[in-house]
């Protein structure tokens, strides 16, 4: 890959479930590598635009790749709406007059300031994801797992030596929460099943029809809960003490077992939107998730009778791959060195709304309020 451009600032922000983490490049060089947090975060969002200044102060931001949720087809962070922020956290207010909290609070706090920031995409808006696969689909990967991708493509392109449009690829994240899997053709993200389809440490993954029919008024909390560490029995316990659990405690060890069930369902699901069976050249395994010793060998046990498996690179020392996917987006929006991958993924060709394509009924005057409100 070679620079277009040079003496370049950007800054890639990961919001995650567990940690927001920054990442700041002077051209392909890390200028800031930190993390807080999220109930740091959510208590103190300020902090958020502390981090953006010092280094907005010191070496002046060209670009920032804001914390997108489930994102918007390329947009200025300067320039959101209330419609907007809603489309990225798809959170109800309880009352009319409720002030935003968590990532809507810092969306607005980012806003305000003087630093030149987008909202980057989710899957569903891009353009290379067939129409059909988007049918009755909200969540087939948020903006960060898009930012995840493009750290395996530059991973798949120095492993291999080849260009962005040779990158082939399974992307499984596993993040404190959630867990996606994603499908990477010709370097273009072809297909996608988000957090909330698949069982994560936290999340219970897609409902069945007749118990989301039971539980009768579904609310983001009943979509954050059942996962791993619900059926174990030990919700506040990190993933590593999970990990640990589930080589001795039976309870843990079914919740464990039930997650690489569900993992490689998705795995083999996700497969048949490839051209070909020999397509993906490999999966590649990013997320806090992914670096804990027993997960990692475990999920690669389950896939390697499939395909190989093994851990993507990570290239800062604290801010996870998302962060810097994030960042590595700045950079070829700008036309740095990124830009060929950024360009081959169609990130600025992005279009449409999440709720374009729902044919199932919902309360659409109520998310009409919402979004015109």
């Amino acid at each position: 890959m070679e620079s277009t451009l040079t003496n370049t600032t950007v800054l890639g922000i990961d919001p995650g479930s567990k940690s927001w983490d920054f990442l700041g490049l002077y051209d392909d060089k890390i200028i800031l590598d930190t993390s807080i947090p999220t109930r740091e975060l959510i208590r103190t969002p300020q902090k958020c635009i502390t981090i953006i200044k010092s280094l907005h102060t010191k070496r002046k931001i060209d670009l920032m790749v804001a914390p997108s949720g489930f994102g918007l087809p390329l947009k200025k962070s300067s320039e959101l709406t209330e419609k907007d922020i809603f489309l990225t956290l798809l959170k109800f207010k309880k009352k009319e007059k409720e002030e935003l909290l968590g990532l809507g609070k810092i969306l607005n706090l980012i806003k305000k300031e003087n630093v030149p920031g987008v909202i980057v995409p989710g899957v569903k808006h891009l353009p290379t994801v067939p129409r059909y696969r988007k049918i009755n689909k909200i969540d087939m990967g948020t903006a960060d797992k898009l930012c995840t991708t493009v750290v395996g493509i530059k991973d798949q392109m120095e492993c291999y030596d080849i260009p962005p449009e040779n990158t082939n690829f399974i992307m499984v994240e596993i993040g404190y929460g959630f867990t996606a899997v994603l499908a990477i053709e010709k370097g273009k993200i072809i297909d996608g099943i988000g957090g909330s389809n698949i069982m994560g440490f936290r999340a219970c993954g897609n409902l069945d029809g007749e118990l989301a029919y039971l539980i009768k008024e579904i609310k983001k909390e009943n979509i954050y809960r059942g996962g791993v560490a619900y059926i174990a029995g030990y919700s506040n316990l990190s993933l590593k003490e999970i990990s640990l659990l589930a080589e001795k405690d039976e309870q843990t060890k079914m919740a464990f077992q039930a997650y690489l069930s569900s993992v490689k369902k998705a795995v083999y699901a996700i497969s048949s939107s490839f051209s070909s069976q020999k397509a993906p050249k490999e999966i590649l395994l990013a997320g806090r998730g992914a670096n804990i010793k027993y997960i990692q060998h475990n999920i690669e046990d389950a896939l390697n009778q499939f395909i190989p498996v093994r851990l993507m690179k990570s290239y800062s020392q604290i801010a996870k791959r998302a962060a810097q996917g994030a960042a590595y987006i700045a950079n070829g929006l700008l036309g740095g060195k990124y830009e060929p991958i950024i360009k081959n993924l169609e990130i600025r060709n992005a279009s449409g709304s999440v709720l374009d394509d729902i044919f199932i009924p919902f309360n659409k005057d109520y998310v009409g309020r919402e979004v015109n409100h």
